[in-house]
């Protein structure tokens, strides 16, 4: 009985946080792109929750001790993955940024020469 109070638990967190991301991307403060990733990850911990066995199954067969370390470990692997898209991403966005103000510096420097030379 203890196992379906977790299992019915972890269903309505996820269907919350599912919820949660879907009214951030409603919302425009996040990209749909950048939330699919959570949204498979909490659909993923959903068909865990209703369908444990092939989770123990897998994780015997990977020589986990317990399907609890397995999840754990899983768990911590997805969050990596998404801290390194992540940081490829801000990685991206820095150098796009710092290219645009040089673009605009440049272009704010023949601005002012021209503005200069029409002075003259």
């Amino acid at each position: 009985m203890e196992g379906l109070t977790l299992r019915i638990a972890i269903i309505i967190v996820c269907i919350v946080f599912l919820a949660a991301v879907s009214r951030q991307v409603a919302h425009g403060k996040l990209l749909l792109k950048y939330s699919l990733l959570w949204m498979t990850l909490a659909v993923a911990s959903i068909v865990a929750a209703l369908f444990p066995d092939p989770l123990f199954t897998i994780s015997n067969a990977l020589g986990f001790e317990a399907p609890s370390n397995f999840i754990f470990f899983t768990a911590l692997f997805f969050l990596l993955a998404i801290c390194l898209s992540l940081s490829i991403i801000v990685s991206k966005q820095a150098t796009r940024i710092k290219n645009l103000v040089q673009q605009e510096a440049l272009i704010e420097k023949r601005l002012e020469s021209l503005e200069s030379k029409d002075a003259r």
